[in-house]
């Protein structure tokens, strides 16, 4: 494909609480602003789990404002994506659209990602929900997330391209029907998302959240993912890469070393972050604690 391609690298979520003293010091108010002046994207988790009125979208904006460089993506509210015994009012669909129509009008949205459990399999009921999806939320660039391998057909994949989603390929554990798809694209988004590779944890009812995702990628395997992302690049015009492996900041490492190796320069690293994991000396530029070159 002619021309550059936008590569945005980020984290899913910004307030964790053993990030505190590891990503940012322990009473940092701002952790949004914190965060913009390292990374350049970041997926809104909440707006899974609830819709975000249009005022949070606002203050958001106001916290990355120093970096204009800063985009968002955000998750679909789960009523839409987990809970398909029912069908959704329009009352939810507005109430979600009020506050992602602010990001939107920022310009400072690239993708809404409608996530769907390892159960949601290619079906006609499926497809109908994928429908109404796409219709309803047809303004906003919308991206899509399967884990079950039957979405991997030609077939299936010409459909989710033809509703307007931009599939997002995974790293994470994989069992035997998961969606295998390395850099499968049907939109103008390329999307990569990277949960980590913890498989005991991952599969087990008795893990937590922060067992899952607790998982540094070693060098190696940062090189297969750089591959995975330049191929993305050859496919489209914008590649959005989210670590999740989230706990204890070690998605913000992989980050920053993602960064460091796409631009071929040293970035500027949290220092507390620098102080948890050495290996980031190699590729730290330490400045004083600030934005690094975009």
């Amino acid at each position: 494909m002619d021309g550059e391609t936008d590569v945005l690298v980020g984290v899913a979520g910004w307030s964790y609480e053993d990030w505190k003293g590891v990503v940012y010091p322990p009473g940092e108010r701002d952790k949004l602003s914190y965060m913009a002046r390292y990374v350049n994207c970041i997926e809104i988790n909440s707006s899974f789990y609830r819709p975000f009125p249009p005022r949070y979208a606002g203050k958001w904006l106001r916290d990355v404002s120093a970096n204009d460089a800063f985009r968002f993506t955000a998750k679909l509210w789960r009523g839409f994506t987990h809970e398909m015994d029912k069908e959704y009012p329009a009352s939810e669909v507005r109430a979600v659209k009020e506050g992602l129509g602010v990001l939107h009008e920022s310009k400072r949205l690239v993708g809404v990602l409608a996530q769907f459990p390892f159960y949601f399999q290619d079906s006609s009921e499926s497809r109908e929900r994928l429908r109404r999806i796409a219709g309803d939320f047809a303004q906003f660039p919308l991206a899509l997330e399967v884990r079950d391998s039957s979405w991997a057909t030609p077939e299936a994949l010409g459909f989710v391209e033809a509703q307007g989603f931009s599939l997002a390929c995974l790293d994470m554990p994989l069992a035997a029907n998961s969606f295998r798809e390395k850099t499968a694209v049907t939109g103008p988004l390329g999307y990569l998302r990277l949960h980590g590779r913890n498989y005991d944890a991952w599969f087990s009812k008795n893990a937590g959240r922060d067992e899952r995702y607790n998982y540094l990628y070693e060098p190696d395997e940062l090189d297969f993912t750089l591959e995975r992302i330049k191929k993305l690049q050859e496919m489209t015009r914008r590649v959005v890469v989210i670590w999740n492996n989230h706990y204890r900041g070690k998605a913000m490492v992989n980050a920053l070393e993602t960064v460091s190796h796409l631009r071929g320069t040293q970035v500027e690293t949290p220092p507390l972050l620098l102080d948890a994991y050495p290996r980031l000396k190699r590729i730290a530029r330490r400045k004083g604690d600030g934005l690094f070159e975009r």
